[in-house]
């Protein structure tokens, strides 16, 4: 049987994770000939060189390749470009996958549904779960669980799957965009979905496709979803928008504004109810707000670093 499949899981500093993330790729219930799996090393500095070659001494199937530009978006164009398999699966360094995680891709890849698609993922709460904490703030899951009427339009890059040959076409992901080294930001995968949207390839989400990924200590904390938000709406322009003139900056600010006084009129009276935080009033409050002041300032160097 020809491979059918590579997944390529990008690494930086997360030695600490590694020894409990990386088995479950290869604890699956169907043969490792059915799969590879490349990591790409992209120039880390902690124990992750000694800790994977600890792994390629177990598993046959697994690669490490080394990536020393700095930048996620450059570690996933390493991984496709290494790999002579059909499909290639994206998979975070901070994500544990079910025992059928693998079986369930190929049902799938073999549907002939989709050129690309993509799974849903849980909270794994590795350090504890404040009591304010929701998961729906950190889960995709429940966009299919308690909103029927919404689905996710595009695939994120934790968990996605996408022929080579799209990878190919359009040179893999853009390096302007993602997560370079610890400095938060997105975009790049629905960058290239957009394109490939717009071309005439067939996205979709698969719900039983799913992961566990990490609520690390540092978003556990409401601050991190403040400077998410700012990111997402920042790097959303570069993404989404290609019309982007003066105009849109008063459009967001007014949207800022807007949102900023119906969530302080919505949410400042749950303040008084059991169970609601002050932390969930500045996760539900402020972060709208901040991807709104996020899309200001993206649109503003759009405009003034053309």
């Amino acid at each position: 049987m020809n491979l059918k499949l590579t997944v390529i899981i990008c690494t930086y500093n997360r030695g600490y994770l590694l020894s409990e993330t990386i088995p479950t790729i290869f604890q699956q219930n169907v043969s490792k000939n059915n799969y590879q799996v490349i990591i790409i090393n992209n120039n880390s500095t902690d124990d992750t060189a000694s800790i994977l070659d600890n792994f390629v001494k177990q598993y046959k199937n697994l690669t490490v390749v080394n990536e020393l530009q700095q930048g996620l978006s450059f570690a996933r164009n390493t991984g496709y470009k290494n790999s002579t398999t059909e499909w290639i699966i994206y998979l975070d360094d901070d994500a544990k996958v079910p025992i059928n995680f693998i079986e369930r891709s190929l049902q799938v890849i073999y549907s002939n549904d989709y050129d690309c698609f993509g799974g849903v993922y849980f909270p794994w709460y590795k350090y504890g779960k404040p009591k304010w904490f929701k998961d729906i703030y950190v889960s995709t899951a429940d966009y299919f669980k308690n909103n029927r009427g919404h689905k996710l339009q595009y695939a994120s890059g934790g968990i996605m799957a996408i022929k080579k040959s799209i990878l190919d076409k359009y040179d893999g992901f853009s390096t302007k965009l993602g997560m370079i080294g610890d400095a938060v930001a997105y975009g790049e995968e629905t960058f290239l979905q957009r394109q490939m949207e717009q071309d005439g390839y067939k996205i979709g989400i698969v719900p039983k496709w799913s992961m566990e990924h990490i609520v690390n200590e540092y978003k556990l904390k409401p601050s991190w979803f403040i400077e998410h938000g700012y990111a997402t709406g920042r790097d959303a322009i570069l993404s989404y928008d290609k019309n982007v003139t003066s105009k849109k900056i008063f459009k967001y600010a007014i949207h800022l504004f807007r949102d900023l006084f119906k969530n302080l009129i919505c949410n400042t009276p749950k303040l008084f109810r059991k169970k609601y935080y002050w932390q969930n009033w500045v996760v539900e409050t402020l972060q709208p707000a901040s991807l709104q002041f996020g899309r200001i300032i993206g649109t503003y160097r759009q405009i003034f670093t053309r």
